[in-house]
């Protein structure tokens, strides 16, 4: 799995990085205690573990032993912001403590309890809003008081903790264990899982750019605004034939190019714009890939862009 963890560019992308690791093991927590009393035991315990590990003793401590003070040393008022924050983090800390505790009560594998469901929904519910709060609000506003130097100071402190802590690279091990983690007890995270096919269908064709997929073997599977007015005209017909055979003849070898150096792993993308009608038409393609780099398919993207090259300025109010 690629790792696009900028662990010695930027504390953001570090700090923002972390977040999301840990709103991924905070999914995984309340898609467990949602199996009632299938709950595993061992899979909870491993979670919260994760959360006491990752979560306050490697993340939480990026900022209060680095960021916070560093914040609070550029001029934000004690009793402001990072005062929240801390106090968070505490409650965290607390609820995870209780967790512990309740779980490690529990003989059984299976374990139900409406009180220790209660807590791991407290913190998660808490620890949700937390991370909004530090990426919507806290982020922005110090990186309007950070510099390069800043940068550097924390990035150099924030891989000192991390030698210190975890060795090399501990977000790569902790995503690799989540991954894993999730694959083996069932909770994967698929959010399009959670909407009907009707509801994806609707959510596609809203947009204004025309979708088509092609799978491993080049057989198109899917397009867009089906009942809808189209650049290119496509029927159903289409679905079930080989993509070379949906094209002009002059351009196949293009086509062919694309998808063969795809597959190969050399290339992940291409685009290409023409006018056509009365339109500015932007063509793209993307190869559609595993967590393993393995080529299942490439998307085409195709949209009339004629409106977006007239734009000057700025635009931040409905109208």
């Amino acid at each position: 799995m690629e790792n696009n963890y900028k662990y010695q560019e930027n504390y953001l992308d570090n700090l923002i990085s972390d977040h999301n690791l840990i709103e991924k093991a905070l999914i995984l927590f309340e898609k467990e205690i949602a199996k009632n009393e299938m709950a595993n035991k061992e899979i909870l315990q491993s979670l919260i573990s994760f959360i006491d590990e990752y979560g306050d003793t490697y993340h939480n401590q990026k900022e209060e032993q680095f960021y916070f003070p560093l914040l609070l040393q550029k001029g934000l008022p004690p009793m402001g912001p990072v005062n929240v924050m801390l106090m968070e983090h505490q409650n965290e800390r607390e609820l995870i403590s209780e967790i512990k505790n309740l779980i490690n009560k529990f003989e059984n594998e299976n374990i139900f309890d409406e009180n220790l469901n209660n807590l791991i929904r407290d913190f998660c519910e808490l620890t949700k809003n937390h991370i909004w709060k530090e990426n919507d609000i806290l982020y922005p506003m110090g990186a309007k008081l950070l510099d390069e130097n800043d940068n550097k100071f924390l990035i150099d402190n924030f891989e000192k903790l991390s030698q210190e802590k975890y060795g090399q690279d501990p977000y790569k091990r902790f995503s690799i264990m989540l991954d894993s983690f999730e694959k083996k007890h069932g909770n994967k995270i698929d959010l399009l899982a959670e909407l009907s096919t009707d509801v994806i269908n609707n959510m596609i064709d809203a947009l204004p750019v025309e979708l088509s997929f092609v799978d491993e073997n080049d057989i198109v599977r899917y397009f867009s605004h089906q009942n809808k007015k189209k650049i290119f005209h496509r029927s159903l017909g289409v679905v079930g034939r080989k993509v070379q055979k949906c094209h002009p003849e002059k351009s196949v070898h293009l086509v062919n190019q694309i998808l063969e150096e795809m597959k190969a792993g050399t290339r992940d993308s291409a685009e290409f714009w023409i006018n056509f009608q009365s339109m500015f038409v932007h063509i793209s393609y993307y190869a559609v890939r595993d967590e393993n780099g393995k080529y299942q398919g490439c998307v085409e993207m195709v949209h009339d862009i004629s409106k977006y090259r007239k734009l000057e300025g700025e635009k931040r109010l409905l109208g």
